[in-house]
C-alpha cells in the first residue's frame, strides 16, 4: 500500500521497535473495551514473529458503568493490559497526556499509539502502523483522506463535511506535516519523539489534541506519513463528540496559534 509524500526526508537508519503502546481514553465504554482488547491481542498473537511486545494502557475516567472493574479482571490474566483510573472526566486530550505520561514513565515503549476503544479503528491495521515508523517516519497516521482512506458510508452528509472542514481549519493554523487527517486518533508515533514534546504545556483537555499534538511534535522535527484506513461506525454505544466540543476544539486550535505568534513578538 502507498504512503502519502512527505515534506522532509530523514536520514536515520531504520528503528529497532521492541515494544509498542496503545493508550485507550475511555469513559463508559464497558460493552465495547473487552471486544476492543481481544482484537488488539489477536493481532499481537498473529504478529508474534516481528518480536514487537504489545501492551495496552487503557485510561479510564471512572466510567460509572464499571468499564474500569472489565479492565482490572481482563489485566488479570493478561499481564500486557494496564489501567490508568482517573476520578473525575475532564477531556480526551487530559486522558492521552496522563496516559501517554504515564507509559513513557513506567513501560518506556519504542512507540506509543492513540486508539479508539469504541471500535472505530480496525486493529487489523495497527501493525502497518507500527511498521510504517522508521528511517522516514516519526509518525504513521492511520488516514481517512489519502487515497484508499473511507469514512463510514452511513455518516450523513453533515457530519462529512465538517470532519473534512476541521481538517482543513486545523492545517491552516497549525504546522501539521501535511497530513491530510490531522485530527484523526489512530497513530504510531515514535516516543523519540514524543519525548521531546512537553505534553503539560499544551493545555488541551478536549478533541483539539489531535491536531495539536501533531504541530508539536512537527515543530520538534517530525516525519509524518500517513496510510489509508478504513474508518469504522460504532457497533455499541453513543458518540462522545458533541457539538459544543467541536467549537471549543476550534478555539483551542486558534489559541495554539495565538500563542504562539505572541511568544515570538516577545
Amino acid at each position: 500500500m502507498t504512503l502519502s509524500s512527505v515534506l522532509r526526508t530523514k536520514t536515520t537508519s531504520q528503528k529497532h521497535i521492541r515494544t509498542a503502546c496503545i493508550v485507550l481514553p475511555t469513559y463508559n465504554e464497558a460493552s465495547n473495551i473487552t471486544r476492543t482488547l481481544d482484537s488488539i491481542f489477536r493481532q499481537a498473537s498473529l504478529h508474534k514473529t516481528t518480536g514487537v511486545r504489545l501492551h495496552a494502557l487503557v485510561v479510564d475516567d471512572d466510567s460509572p458503568d464499571g468499564t474500569a472493574e472489565i479492565v482490572r479482571r481482563y489485566s488479570a490474566r493478561n499481564k500486557n493490559v494496564h489501567l490508568l483510573l482517573r476520578h473525575r472526566k475532564n477531556g480526551l486530550g487530559a486522558a492521552y497526556i496522563a496516559g501517554m505520561q504515564h507509559a513513557l514513565r513506567t513501560l518506556h515503549p519504542d512507540i506509543i499509539m492513540q486508539m479508539d476503544s469504541d471500535g472505530q479503528h480496525n486493529p487489523v491495521d495497527i501493525y502497518r502502523l507500527i511498521n510504517g515508523v522508521g528511517a522516514d517516519a516519526d509518525i504513521v497516521i492511520g488516514s481517512r483522506y489519502v487515497r484508499g482512506g473511507s469514512v463510514p458510508h452511513t455518516w450523513a452528509l453533515y457530519r462529512k463535511i465538517l470532519s473534512r472542514a476541521a481538517n482543513r481549519y486545523a492545517r491552516l493554523l497549525l504546522d501539521t506535516g501535511g497530513a491530510k487527517d490531522c485530527t484523526g486518533g489512530f497513530r504510531a508515533i515514535d516516543t523519540a519523539v514524543l519525548r521531546k514534546v512537553e505534553l503539560n504545556e499544551l493545555r488541551i483537555e478536549g478533541y483539539a489534541f489531535m491536531p495539536v499534538l501533531l504541530d508539536a511534535c512537527v515543530r520538534k522535527g517530525a516525519i509524518v506519513r500517513e496510510l489509508p484506513i478504513r474508518f469504522l461506525d460504532r457497533a455499541r454505544g453513543e458518540s462522545k463528540m458533541r457539538l459544543r466540543d467541536m467549537f471549543r476544539g476550534a478555539f483551542h486550535i486558534a489559541d495554539t496559534r495565538m500563542r504562539r505568534i505572541m511568544h515570538r513578538d516577545q
